[in-house]
C-alpha cells in the first residue's frame, strides 16, 4: 500500500517550513471570513439587481463562497446565482468573476440552478476555488431567473460567507 500525499504536504515533508518554499495561502496563514447578510425590504429583487456580498483585498486567495437563500419565488421557478466583480456583469458562467454557485444538496454535483420556491445553500464551484485577487475586489451576487422576471419576496434575508487567505 502506497503512502499518498497532497501537493503542499509533500513540500512540507521535504523540508519546506516557511513561505519561501511553500507559497503564501497554503500553510502558516490565517483564514479571513467575511460574514454578511442582506435583508430585502422592498419585497422585490429585480432581474437587473445585484447584491454586494463582500470586499476582498488585493492578492488574497478566495477559498470558498457560501450563500444561504430563503425561498425566493413561486414553485417551479428556476434561477442561477452568479458571482461577479462589479454590480453589472454578463450573466454566464464564463463571464463572471467566480461564475455560478452550485446547490449544496447531495446529488446536485455540477448543477448550477436552484428551485426558488425552496430554501437552499449554494457553494462556490470547485473550479473557482483558489482564485487570487489582482486588486481589491467587490463580490456581487446576481440572481437570474429562467423567465427573466423579478423575484417577489417578503422580508427575506440572504446570508453569505466568503473565506479567503
Amino acid at each position: 500500500m502506497a503512502d499518498l500525499k497532497a501537493t503542499q504536504v509533500t513540500k512540507f515533508d521535504a523540508g519546506g517550513s516557511g513561505d519561501n518554499y511553500i507559497a503564501d495561502g497554503y500553510i502558516k496563514t490565517v483564514e479571513k471570513v467575511w460574514l454578511d447578510s442582506y435583508t430585502n425590504t422592498t419585497n422585490v429583487i429585480g432581474s437587473d439587481d445585484s447584491i454586494k456580498i463582500a470586499v476582498i483585498p488585493k492578492n488574497k486567495k478566495i477559498t470558498s463562497v457560501t450563500v444561504q437563500l430563503p425561498a425566493l419565488g413561486d414553485a417551479g421557478s428556476v434561477a442561477s446565482i452568479f458571482i461577479g466583480s462589479a454590480s453589472t456583469f454578463l450573466m454566464t458562467t464564463d463571464n463572471c468573476y467566480l461564475g455560478a454557485l452550485e446547490p449544496m444538496a447531495e446529488g446536485n454535483n455540477g448543477v448550477e440552478t436552484v428551485d426558488t420556491a425552496s430554501a437552499s445553500t449554494l457553494v462556490l464551484k470547485s473550479g473557482a476555488m483558489g482564485t487570487v485577487t489582482d486588486k481589491e475586489v467587490s463580490l456581487w451576487m446576481k440572481i437570474v431567473t429562467d423567465d427573466g422576471l423579478d423575484l417577489t419576496l417578503t422580508n427575506a434575508t440572504i446570508n453569505s460567507i466568503v473565506r479567503y487567505t
